[in-house]
């Protein structure tokens, strides 16, 4: 249960990004607050569910990008195998 509701807030997350798509990729990073350090690593402070507390994560930019659509594909495998119900 816990984890459909994490990959629809995934899923809910990238359809909001989507429009920023268009930007070059320092500037989506930018709009996010997301840094880039010596190493080329990107980090972002995550939010940890069932916490107030957010996580620091530091992945390339190509790692994050593998990350995004992993999570959407797992999104969209859980949507064909549960259908929402309306």
């Amino acid at each position: 249960m816990i984890s459909m509701m994490l990959a629809a807030a995934l899923l809910l997350a990238d359809a909001a990004a989507q429009p920023a798509a268009a930007e070059p990729a320092g500037a989506e990073q930018a709009g996010k607050k997301a840094k880039v350090n010596k190493d080329g690593l990107v980090c972002k402070n995550e939010p940890v569910l069932g916490s107030r507390m957010k996580t620091k994560v530091c992945m390339t930019a190509e790692q994050w990008e593998e990350r995004k659509a992993s999570d959407r594909e797992s999104i969209e495998r859980q949507q064909r195998i549960n259908p929402p119900s309306n």
